[in-house]
């Protein structure tokens, strides 16, 4: 037994290491801290004071998913820094300023060229929003003879100059400018994504006419990471657990208040 005591010591210190280790901090820009890019405001989804760069105070589905993200990662919401990157510029090819954004980004094959995408975090089509003065569209053919608006580098744009090929298109690059000339009627109706328009529709519903339609286009939405980066599995992973455990769903319920099937689709 004597014999055996000095074996059962070096065991005994080589496991006190083993069993207080803790996991490996996850690869992100600054050791033990987040950044996630937004570009406010896109109601339900965020919203957020611009101070420089930063993003203060933010609240909305993709914030409080981003919190979730990084409880997942072992980060504290308090080590997370907002910061405001515009739509426009996340698929310039290079290293991105963030770890990930969340822009309601859809996942597209020549986007993934050049950045990573996350796992889907959020399905969408999309909507069509009057101004108050246009009558509704009952068919595609009828919108493409409209005024447009669009937002610059969006899917939206994409959909309605190459697959509506409409005449009349404005372009704006932010949500908000688009939002704005919508409603001083320079345009008659703002393609974009269903639950962003739904969801400014019922912020400002005396600023705008119906949500006339949706054109089913089937998009999903996933974070925007640097091509490679070595957080995208980690990202996947916290998502589909979300997802798997409801938290998604929920969050969906808290901050959108839509009935998608009761918006007619545009053929």
């Amino acid at each position: 037994m004597k014999r055996l005591l000095p074996a059962l010591a070096v065991a005994a210190l080589v496991a006190v290491p083993a069993a207080g280790a803790q996991r490996q901090a996850p690869p992100t820009m600054h050791p033990g801290a987040l950044t996630i890019a937004l570009n406010p405001p896109a109601v339900g989804f965020q919203v957020g004071t611009l101070r420089g760069n930063d993003v203060t105070n933010p609240s909305g589905f993709e914030v409080d998913l981003g919190k979730d993200i990084a409880a997942k990662l072992g980060i504290p919401a308090a080590k997370i820094s907002w910061i405001n990157v515009p739509f426009e510029t996340l698929f310039r090819p290079g290293a991105k300023p963030f770890d990930f954004a969340f822009e309601e980004a859809t996942i597209t094959a020549a986007r993934q060229k050049v950045v990573d995408f996350s796992t889907s975090y959020f399905d969408a089509n999309q909507g069509v929003l009057l101004s108050k003065s246009a009558t509704a569209p009952h068919s595609l053919a009828d919108l493409a003879k409209m005024s447009l608006c669009a937002q610059s580098a969006t899917t939206g744009l994409d959909y309605v100059q190459h697959k509506l090929h409409a005449k009349q298109v404005h372009i704006y690059t932010t949500t908000a400018a688009a939002f704005s000339a919508l409603q001083v009627g320079r345009c008659d109706a703002f393609v974009m994504d269903v639950p962003i328009v739904a969801s400014q529709k019922n912020t400002k519903p005396s600023a705008y006419g119906a949500v006339a339609g949706q054109i089913v286009t089937n998009e999903q939405y996933g974070a925007v990471l640097s091509k490679g980066s070595k957080l995208t599995p980690l990202v996947n992973q916290a998502i589909q657990a979300l997802t798997k455990d409801g938290t998604i769903a929920k969050l969906q319920q808290k901050w959108f208040h839509i009935d998608v099937k009761a918006i007619p689709v545009l053929k």
